[in-house]
């Protein structure tokens, strides 16, 4: 499933060390885009995942307290722009 991510960042500098941890990411999640904010205070990015819960216990266990994350499902059947086939 793609699920979209609004990352709140409350520390830019940690966020960024953070974020450095995540990757490699393991087999089953998929990073497709990163848009961050030019302050950084924020960040959008699409994800492939089996669950909005495999993938928030993840990167909110590697992101820690430098951001809050917001995820919802991505309702494909209406969305623009994603890619066509899906990998996860």
């Amino acid at each position: 499933m793609f699920i979209a991510i609004e990352h709140e960042i409350h520390d830019p500098e940690k966020f960024r060390t953070c974020a450095e941890e995540v990757f490699p990411l393991p087999d089953e999640l998929y990073v497709h885009q990163f848009y961050p904010a030019s302050d950084m205070s924020k960040a959008v990015c699409l994800y492939e995942a089996p669950s909005i819960e495999v993938l928030s216990e993840y990167l909110d266990g590697k992101l820690g307290e430098a951001s809050t994350q917001h995820y919802f499902q991505v309702l494909a059947d209406h969305a623009i722009g994603l890619p066509e086939k899906e990998v996860a």
